[in-house]
């Protein structure tokens, strides 16, 4: 039986002032790996955020019960009036036994959704890891134009709660993505620009969002990874044009009539393909050396032999494609590899 792998590594070297926000996330494909495993990483980079690692058990519900949903510390800041701390990120031994901290006050939820009748285990972190079927996620924080805060009743979803969600309750990655955007739509989504590789045993997506400016609701892209190829992302939005019809893409019901709505399209031709990254961000999060150095750096040793350029003209830059096929197959080992590397 083919292997599905996720690693959740913890690199610490970035010299840079934010290195604490760095993360570098990686998807595999099966054709790109050397054993026909798919992989998903997550180097989570940050110093002062729980670093626990949570199993949190599969479970059967009543009829009728409700989901609690959580704001998160790590979308833009603690928030004391509904006991959400950097540490622990959660405090709620119903979720699992991991999150029953005796001595911290109970995290108290945003909002609720119709809970299902049986939910799947998974393992947690700041960010969701892998549930019992295989379904992977990774992460990575992206500028967007719109950042903002949890507001009960408009906006109750940052992505590690979808995620977590869609771990309990999806088995594939087209699920999962699925699910996660009619929740950001009926729920809204708040936080900051998130990219989310998505993957299963079989296939590969990367989720990218961020919170709409009408106040409710989100914006929310994916497109597929084709098999044979490896992806990177790292703390700046990677998916660029949006076509209608793209059978390797889906997109929010509402993306285009938003945009349009509040003047944000780009390029502002309509007739030309909507650039996603250039639509909902500056196309940097701080400057094209914090996030594609990583990212130039990944698919450079992935793929030597394409000879990428270092430097390029602004974070809203071409030179580097959505994926690349690597020179030699991919393993474990290489993987961990990309990810100790640093700058020197």
């Amino acid at each position: 039986m083919k292997r599905l792998i996720v690693l959740c590594c913890v690199s610490l070297a970035l010299l840079l002032p934010q290195a604490a926000l760095a993360c570098t996330t990686f998807i595999v494909t099966k054709g790109a790996s050397a054993d026909g495993s798919v992989m998903v990483s997550h180097s989570d980079d940050n110093d002062l955020n729980d670093q626990s690692i949570v199993y949190v058990p599969a479970r059967d519900w009543p009829e009728g019960a409700q989901r609690p949903v959580y704001d998160s510390a790590v979308a833009v800041k603690e928030n004391p009036a509904t006991n959400t701390f950097l540490v622990p990120r959660l405090s709620d031994p119903k979720r699992a036994p991991g999150y029953n901290h005796p001595d911290t006050p109970r995290t108290i939820a945003i909002g609720f959704i119709p809970q299902v009748r049986h939910t799947f285990a998974y393992i947690d972190g700041n960010y969701a890891i892998m549930n019992e079927h295989g379904l992977m996620f990774g992460e990575c924080t992206d500028g967007a134009h719109n950042t903002c805060t949890a507001e009960p009743g408009k906006r109750i979803f940052y992505s590690s709660e979808l995620a977590r969600v869609a771990l309990e309750r999806c088995k594939t990655a087209r699920e999962a993505i699925e699910l996660m955007g009619a929740l950001i739509e009926q729920y809204g989504y708040y936080g900051t620009g998130e990219t989310l590789p998505v993957a299963d045993k079989n296939e590969a997506w990367v989720m990218e969002m961020a919170p709409s400016p009408s106040g409710t609701g989100g914006l929310w892209v994916a497109q597929r990874v084709p098999d044979g190829q490896f992806f990177v992302a790292a703390n700046e939005f990677r998916i660029r044009d949006i076509t209608p019809g793209n059978p390797d893409q889906m997109y929010g019901k509402t993306l285009f009539a938003t945009v349009d709505k509040y003047n944000m399209r780009s390029p502002k031709d309509a007739s030309k393909p909507l650039d996603w990254l250039t639509t909902v961000s500056d196309g940097e999060y701080n400057h094209p050396y914090y996030s594609l150095r990583r990212v130039w750096r990944a698919l450079s040793l992935a793929a030597p032999s394409l000879k990428l350029p270092a430097w390029v003209e602004s974070g809203a830059t071409r030179a580097y494609p959505f994926s690349v096929k690597p020179d030699k197959l991919l393993s474990l080992d290489d993987i961990k590899r990309m990810h100790r590397d640093h700058y020197e």
